[in-house]
């Protein structure tokens, strides 16, 4: 089998499981040696395009067991799961950022740190300061993140990269793309890894 050439990782800082599987992701393609490519959209706005149901809009017993589920993925990844006592934040300064982070080959160490800082550490990352501490602890310059979610071109490509995924069957996150296959969930990590391990004859 043809090795694929990348995976996609398609997220929001919005979304937990995004943060569990953005812990996760780059250990797998550089396990299988596969470039990762991130890719931030906004989540809100892709249910408008596609009319999908934000979990927490549905059932209260379904509401339950999706808190319960994502307490026991946490604790199962080793990752500290303490959600912002404000959520939610708006996303949209973070996501021109890692959009920002990825031209400069850095999104995976920015991604996980404002992940991290919103989902386990209490961190406003709607705030620009807080925002730009994370940027210089990564390295990530030279311009500010004052300018980089004010820049137009960085606007235009979320609202880009939001209406590709509706484009290209994305219908939630956190979904991973290899070879036109669609992996949706940090549940099915251990699909991707099986297609994976197959392609490399591992």
């Amino acid at each position: 089998m043809t090795a694929p050439s990348a995976i996609t990782f398609w997220f929001d800082v919005h979304s937990p499981w995004c943060y569990l599987a953005s812990h996760l992701i780059g250990d797998l393609a550089r396990r299988h040696d596969v470039d990762l490519v991130w890719r931030p959209l906004h989540l809100a706005n892709l249910m408008t395009a596609i009319g999908g149901m934000q979990p927490l809009e549905q059932s209260s017993a379904r509401v339950a067991w999706y808190r319960q589920d994502l307490r026991d993925h946490a604790e199962l990844y080793g990752l500290p799961l303490k959600p912002h006592s404000d959520y939610p934040l708006r996303p949209s300064r973070a996501l021109r950022a890692a959009i920002y982070a990825e031209e400069r080959g850095l999104a995976e160490p920015f991604v996980t740190s404002v992940m991290a800082g919103y989902w386990a550490d209490g961190a406003d990352i709607s705030d620009l300061a807080v925002l730009q501490d994370m940027a210089d602890e990564v390295g990530l310059g030279p311009r500010s993140l004052m300018e980089i979610v004010e820049d137009p071109t960085y606007k235009r490509a979320l609202d880009a990269n939001t209406s590709e995924a509706a484009a290209c069957g994305i219908f939630g996150v956190p979904s991973f793309v290899v070879r036109d296959r669609l992996f949706f969930g940090t549940d099915r990590l251990f699909l991707l890894d099986r297609l994976l391990a197959g392609s490399s004859g591992g």
